[in-house]
């Protein structure tokens, strides 16, 4: 299944190319010796334009710029400039939020394509009108109302304009539940295919997303507040959250969930894939990147055997004190043990992948007790005295021997903790503050949700992650149920899903919101921890390393007072507003898509640009 949709496109696009990279609406029918509507009349053509509208979906599923950048978690470390979205600096030329635009256009176009030459009622045609729902949800969240294009684009046409972001609610929903009712999708799958599941979890976050958006009203964007004007929207996403959990506990352990080894398992609700196998191209550039996102820096893989991170996505202070002792998300989240790698007999690479970072997944259990470790990161809960115990009952792990690279270990709090470790294993400590942590080479850990154990060395492997990009996640809809259950006033329920989150992870169960006490430091600027907020940390814990944040800020109208709160970049509301003091909610669209768009003014930009 998974191949049949990746790599059927490479058949596709030499017959036709449907969307063009030069513009944003632009529908280049071409082919060679024969017309599109020839090409795809078969069965092999509608699978061809299905795996097509498949593949434009790997462009805009994981973007850390929108989706993670300008948040309370994330940071660039080593002194790099943590980029617009992060400062909240952006214009309508900005690269990061131009590319988005552009690549949901194309997949919108991809996506109508794909439906215009499937049968009405068949399984083609509900996966194909899925995928536009899909991607008009993506751009709904970050730039609100936008042209809402209802079919695939056969002329020079050039006039269309902007939709209101409810009216986009509104079709889409309804299509969905159409979509739904019509019971032509498997009630589940795992394999990139689309499922009733998946519907139902699109539905519950359009349902979520307006109820937000159309049924509160803001109150005060410095303190996050709001009121309610309608309990409706919320009911309805809770229903349909409920519809897409259908019954389905979270059984797993958390390290199961995310092993590499267990892909497609029943959480993972739906995904965008790859498959290394059979790759028709350059298999080292024909991945992802996700592996080298959300950690420190510990130099290429040619020259240290480890995972090669960018710098971006550190955690923050706030996000090293988020997991409490016992909470088993914390070592199913991050990278804690880098075994050490050890150079071949000629000196010239190392053995690959048996010792170094990827040993974590490719040796047996008696094979990783006879490696030392490179790097050792403990959570900030943990003391010097436990960390110390730890590196006199375990010394062998702490000798560097014929390894290639110096051992150090380290306490991830605040002031962080740093420990160098001689030929025999003799520690010494040393206290380090945040900054200098994070401008240290090796100052952090790294997530591991998107490990490829596959990965080949080489010197920069930001293209030969091969894991499947999870898209929607069971617990997510669970942390979305709780939500919506909170603001419909039903406190119970909300802490009941909330609650089954924390119970599979060991975390300990809430008897009420007010008991929860976060770990790290709330300024004075953040007020009362709510209940809102005792679900977002939820959120955070479950789902760090994933695509959700700023969606989930801006759509909770939080983003400001987090912002505020715990980016050091933002010191007020000014701080992510224009000098008309128009706060930066959504993402400016694109100066291109107004130019090529007849249908669109400059009055059609958003507020803040």
């Amino acid at each position: 299944m998974k191949k049949s949709i990746i790599y059927s496109v490479a058949i596709m696009m030499s017959a036709a190319s449907l969307v063009s990279c030069n513009d944003f609406l632009d529908a280049q029918n071409k082919s060679a010796g024969e017309s599109v509507n020839e090409h795809f009349s078969n069965a092999q053509g509608v699978k061809e334009a299905r795996a097509y509208a498949f593949n434009a979906l790997k462009s805009i599923t994981a973007n850390y710029e929108l989706n993670c950048a300008g948040t309370d978690l994330y940071i660039k470390v080593r002194g790099g400039d943590p980029g617009d979205c992060h400062r909240y600096a952006l214009n309508a030329e900005n690269s990061s939020v131009t590319s988005f635009y552009k690549n949901s256009m194309a997949a919108v176009q991809a996506a109508q394509f794909y439906k215009s030459i499937a049968a009405d009622g068949s399984q083609d045609n509900a996966e194909s009108r899925f995928l536009v729902d899909y991607i008009y949800y993506g751009m709904t969240q970050q730039f609100g109302g936008v042209p809402y294009i209802d079919h695939y684009v056969q002329d020079a046409s050039r006039n269309y304009p902007r939709a209101s972001v409810d009216s986009i609610y509104d079709v889409s929903i309804k299509d969905l539940q159409d979509i739904y009712n019509a019971n032509v999708l498997p009630e589940t799958a795992h394999d990139g295919s689309v499922s009733k599941q998946a519907v139902a979890t699109l539905i519950a976050k359009y349902y979520l997303a307006k109820a937000w958006d159309v049924d509160t009203r803001l109150n005060d964007a410095s303190k996050g507040t709001y009121t309610v004007t309608s309990t409706e929207n919320f009911q309805n996403a809770a229903q349909w959250a409920v519809k897409a959990i259908n019954g389905q506990a979270l059984s797993e352990t958390f390290e199961q969930k995310w092993a590499p080894s267990n892909e497609g398992n029943f959480e993972q609700i739906w995904s965008v894939q790859y498959e290394k196998t059979g790759y028709p191209g350059d298999a080292s550039k024909g991945g992802h990147g996700l592996q080298s996102m959300f950690g420190d820096y510990y130099g290429p893989s040619t020259q240290s055997g480890y995972k090669r991170v960018g710098s971006n996505g550190a955690q923050s202070e706030k996000a090293l004190y988020l997991w409490d002792r016992g909470d088993d998300r914390y070592e199913g989240t991050f990278m804690t043990k880098f075994y050490n790698a050890k150079k071949t007999e000629d000196g010239s690479s190392f053995v690959w992948p048996k010792t170094g970072y990827y040993a974590y997944y490719n040796c047996t259990s008696a094979e990783l007790a006879s490696l030392p470790y490179g790097l050792r990161y403990f959570p900030a809960y943990t003391t010097t005295s436990e960390a110390e115990a730890e590196f006199k009952a375990n010394k062998d792990k702490y000798k560097k021997g014929d390894y290639a690279n110096q051992i150090i270990a380290y306490i991830l709090s605040v002031p962080a903790y740093r420990y160098t470790f001689d030929a025999n294993g003799n520690y010494k400590r040393e206290k380090v503050s945040f900054t200098e942590l994070c401008n240290a080479v090796n100052g952090g850990t790294t997530v591991k949700k998107w490990d490829d154990p596959n990965t080949d060395l080489l010197e920069d492997i930001s293209k030969n992650d091969y894991r499947d990009i999870v898209v929607f996640d069971l617990s997510d809809v669970y942390l979305m149920a709780s939500e919506a259950y909170l603001m419909a006033g039903n406190t119970a329920e909300s802490l009941r899903y909330l609650n089954a989150v924390r119970t599979r992870a060991n975390a300990k169960a809430l008897n009420s919101f007010a008991e929860y006490e976060p770990s790290y430091t709330v300024p004075a600027s953040f007020g009362e921890v709510t209940p809102l907020d005792v679900i977002l940390d939820e959120r955070a814990r479950e789902l760090y390393g994933q695509f959700y944040r700023w969606e989930e800020l801006r759509r909770t109208k939080q983003l400001v007072r987090y912002n505020i709160a715990f980016n050091d970049y933002i010191s007020s509301a000014a701080d992510m507003s224009n000098n008309k003091g128009e706060i930066k909610w959504l993402r400016p669209i694109p100066a291109d898509a107004i130019n090529g768009n007849y249908g669109l003014t400059l009055e059609d930009q958003n507020p803040g640009y």
